[in-house]
């Protein structure tokens, strides 16, 4: 393997990045050990299932890790582990019936459940009513429990909550993560804490009604140095090195997964093409998405910090000193944004999204 030259020879190489942007299966699921245990720590234990909420940016493979993890679900015979996608629900109401209909479609044949749950199951998607479904959903999982099973209920993009699910959908949820009688454990995987996703009226009301009881958190940032090697050395089954141009990649992307995973695609790509690689003529072809993706990120940090995080994000990537402890400096550590250096400073994932942040100071 060269990294540069013509292809060797001349034979055809399924390009290993070609899915970047999907969900991370089998092979192109890279490391995250720490954090696979940490989530399948919450079924472990025989019995219900802990509650844990899953935080992290944009593309850092939160749903990729959870799906992940959830390759063992299935050595537990009386758990049942279901994933809705909230940004698909049009409402909280139909975020409780997609969430009977999935645990009803894996429970059919199921040893010990019989046609009472699938009727209890099925009035719940007539329900005509906050009330009734309300009880419908209640009396489905009080069912379950009673059938010797336990569900865990993953609500993936829960930022999305906010504009579908009202305070009294928040507390049935809460109700069904806490209260002795339901089977359920819950996890949640988004960018912002539940109690922000949680409606303005209901933090007027009693503070976070769901992220009371949701309360661990785990944070899925930046790859580590080793699994970015990994990644880089998924190369070889194109036929090429990359060890050679790592610090050219990094540079780029950082240890940004899904930003890794799109440089080499592009580096892979043009390799096929051309017979050569050349890092900084990929990225330029890739600078639009790169710099989508660093001002999605931006705007995020801004949203969450009150409009503070930019100037922040400038002083970090202009190495200014004094820069003092903080809550938004603690958060964007603990998303991968920024970390410490070996002699004690700060710096961002990236050196080109520094530049990009200090780009965008200008003027």
């Amino acid at each position: 393997m060269a990294p540069s030259g013509e292809p060797s020879g001349g034979t055809v190489h399924v390009n290993p990045y070609r899915l970047v942007g999907q969900v991370a299966e089998g092979d192109r699921f890279i490391g995250r050990a720490h954090l696979l245990r940490r989530v399948r720590a919450t079924w472990a234990e025989p019995g219900r299932p802990a509650n844990l909420r899953v935080l992290g940016h944009h593309r850092v493979g939160k749903t990729s890790l959870v799906r992940r993890a959830l390759g063992t679900a299935a050595d537990r015979p009386d758990l049942t582990a279901v994933v809705i996608n909230v940004g698909t629900c049009a409402s909280g109401d139909d975020m409780f019936r997609s969430m009977v209909r999935s645990v009803m479609e894996q429970l059919e044949d199921a040893p010990g459940v019989d046609g009472a749950l699938a009727a209890i199951g099925s009035g719940v998607q007539m329900a005509d009513g906050w009330y009734d479904l309300k009880e419908g959903v209640r009396a489905f999982f009080k069912a379950v429990r009673k059938a010797g099973r336990h569900v865990l209920l993953v609500l993936d993009e829960f930022d999305r909550a906010a504009g579908v699910a009202k305070p009294p959908d928040f507390q049935l949820l809460r109700d069904l993560a806490s209260e002795p009688e339901f089977p359920l454990g819950l996890i949640t995987i988004s960018r912002r804490p539940i109690e922000v996703i949680e409606s303005a009226e209901a933090a007027s009301q009693a503070g976070s009604i769901l992220g009371a009881v949701v309360i661990n958190p785990l944070y899925v940032g930046m790859f580590t140095d080793e699994e970015a090697d990994l990644m880089l050395a998924r190369a070889a089954s194109a036929g090429i090195g990359l060890a050679s141009v790592r610090d050219e990649i990094v540079d780029r992307t950082g240890l940004h997964p899904f930003l890794l995973e799109l440089m080499c695609n592009r580096v892979v790509q043009a390799y096929a093409e051309t017979g050569k690689v050349d890092v900084a003529a990929c990225y330029e072809s890739e600078a639009i998405e790169f710099h989508a993706q660093f001002d999605r990120l931006i705007g995020n940090i801004d949203a969450d910090t009150g409009g503070n995080g930019s100037a922040l994000l400038r002083r970090i990537a202009a190495g200014a000193p004094g820069i003092q402890p903080s809550a938004d400096l603690s958060r964007l550590i603990q998303m991968g944004v920024v970390s410490r250096t070996p002699e004690g400073g700060l710096s961002l994932f990236s050196r080109e999204f520094g530049r990009h942040v200090l780009t965008l100071g200008e003027g």
